[in-house]
């Protein structure tokens, strides 16, 4: 895993279009940028991988923003990561300044220059952005995070602030976990299980929806088929109480990321089941201690209002 001092010498790459020769770290400057009177807007206009970012800044009207007194921390996606996003020029083009701004935001926080030691030894610290949304970083020697999106190069000193470079783009959850699920046509059979599964009155869908935080590992739809189900109607004759115990067994009462789960660690589920991880083989893995079956974590981290959404394929308990 790449150090931190590997890093800052690419952060210096991506963002001043900056050379390096030999193990002394001689650098050579084609673009003259003194980073010790430089803003944080200058910096950005001037770089090399900074081109929509920086386009998004001017777009949200923020540029002269970047250029006062601050501090600022902003963390800057590549353009290689707003593009895999899907935010190419064009489409920041077409952006009102309100959204522009909003996504900026959510990258900067505002009045606090935080270098990489400030967020070394952190676990999933709430920090709140310039536009109100939180984030949560995770931090160690070797990584940062924050979201689950990992930073991959650190402390880019400007004159008002500190840049950091992403290897993606930051989104505010906008759902919660319910309604990631009932969105998500993957994971229809799951839908309708929860749905099932909820006694009259009843905590379950209450606590999907402003409870937690939490980590759901839900099982996708292939999952379901599986176990011989051909559609979510098919869940009709299944026992609520059996649905409500594969649900339960598979959400833990905090909030996590895939950094944060090792390998042949386990976690207590919120009836009190213990998940098993296995990451040693090609695909990372989860079984319910006592039960024979894995089940495949098919997708990771996607963030809801209450916690985060793992997909499973197979039913941990049946």
């Amino acid at each position: 895993m790449r150090t931190f001092s590997g890093n800052r010498l690419i952060l210096f790459l991506l963002i001043a279009g900056a050379f390096l020769s030999g193990l002394g770290c001689n650098k050579k400057n084609p673009q003259s940028i003194n980073y010790k009177t430089s803003t944080i807007s200058y910096i950005l206009a001037n770089g090399t991988n900074t081109t929509l970012f920086e386009s998004a800044i001017k777009q949200a009207g923020l540029d002269s923003t970047f250029n006062g007194a601050g501090p600022f921390t902003v963390f800057v996606p590549t353009d290689d990561a707003m593009n895999q996003a899907g935010i190419n020029q064009s489409v920041i083009n077409s952006t009102s300044p309100s959204q522009s701004k909003d996504l900026v935001l959510y990258h900067t926080i505002a009045g606090a220059a935080m270098t990489s030691s400030s967020l070394i030894g952190t676990k999933e610290l709430k920090v709140v952005m310039a536009n109100g949304d939180s984030v949560f970083i995770t931090g160690d020697s070797n990584a940062i995070w924050i979201n689950g999106v990992p930073v991959i190069a650190v402390d880019l000193i400007a004159a008002n602030g500190v840049l950091h470079a992403l290897q993606g783009i930051l989104i505010p959850p906008s759902k919660n976990l319910l309604q990631l699920i009932n969105a998500d046509t993957s994971l229809s059979f799951l839908s309708n299980a929860v749905q099932l599964a909820t006694a009259t009155p009843d905590s379950l869908t209450t606590d999907l929806v402003s409870g937690g935080p939490y980590t759901f590992f839900a099982p996708d739809n292939d999952a379901f088929r599986k176990l011989g189900y051909n559609s979510p109607q098919d869940l009709n004759t299944v026992n609520p109480d059996s649905l409500r115990l594969f649900i339960t067994s598979n959400l833990v009462a905090q909030r996590l990321f895939s950094y944060d789960i090792s390998d042949s660690s386990t976690l207590l589920t919120v009836n009190d089941s213990t998940l098993y991880f296995n990451l040693s083989g090609v695909a990372a893995q989860v079984q319910l201690k006592a039960h024979s079956n894995f089940s495949d974590i098919v997708s990771v981290n996607q963030m809801a209002t209450n916690g985060v959404l793992f997909k499973v394929d197979e039913i941990l308990v049946y």
